[in-house]
């Protein structure tokens, strides 16, 4: 589509022409008073501020200080808690598990990571524990019979005299 670049006097005649000129005027007033509306409220916040003391305005900049100093301290520990739980061979998904808040120096971010890695184990162990009752778990070092029931078995069915279909005489057939 080819664009048309009109100058305000034909712009105008072209929307008289095209007999929408008050609905135009109409939107042109709607977009006119929005902005005033703007303009107003930004004056009058900007004149709160200005209306409040030296006093008021510091300790509010000390406010918002504040909550920056603390919005970069929790992201500080979560970098430290991040760095033990990668040391510690644990995932950082586990970070959501760790409240950051109580934690003020490195030992305690150590010592809250062990900590939730101890229960991680425990509760591994638990579930171990728990598919293994029931059943005898072998003895360490107990040696097996090495195929000597399957070879003792075997015999016996050898010795037991004529089979179907074996020519094999056992033993207690021999003396018949």
């Amino acid at each position: 589509m080819e664009e048309i670049e009109l100058t305000e006097d034909q712009l105008l005649s072209a929307i008289k022409d095209a007999g929408i000129d008050k609905s135009f005027q109409k939107y042109i007033q709607k977009i006119g008073d929005q902005r005033v509306d703007k303009g107003i409220k930004t004056y009058q916040g900007n004149q709160d501020k200005k209306d409040l003391s030296d006093k008021e305005r510091i300790e509010s900049l000390e406010t918002e200080l504040k909550e920056m100093k603390d919005n970069k301290s929790k992201d500080d520990k979560k970098t430290l808690v991040k760095a033990e739980l990668k040391k510690q061979s644990l995932s950082e998904g586990f970070l959501k598990y760790i409240t950051t808040d109580d934690l003020n120096d490195q030992g305690q971010i150590e010592e809250a990571v062990k900590n939730l890695k101890d229960d991680l184990l425990n509760a591994k162990q638990a579930d171990l524990d728990q598919k293994l009752k029931g059943f005898v778990p072998p003895a360490k070092g107990e040696p097996g019979d090495s195929g000597d029931s399957t070879l003792k078995t075997y015999v016996e069915n050898k010795n037991t005299g004529k089979i179907a279909g074996n020519p094999f005489e056992g033993k207690l057939d021999e003396g018949k």
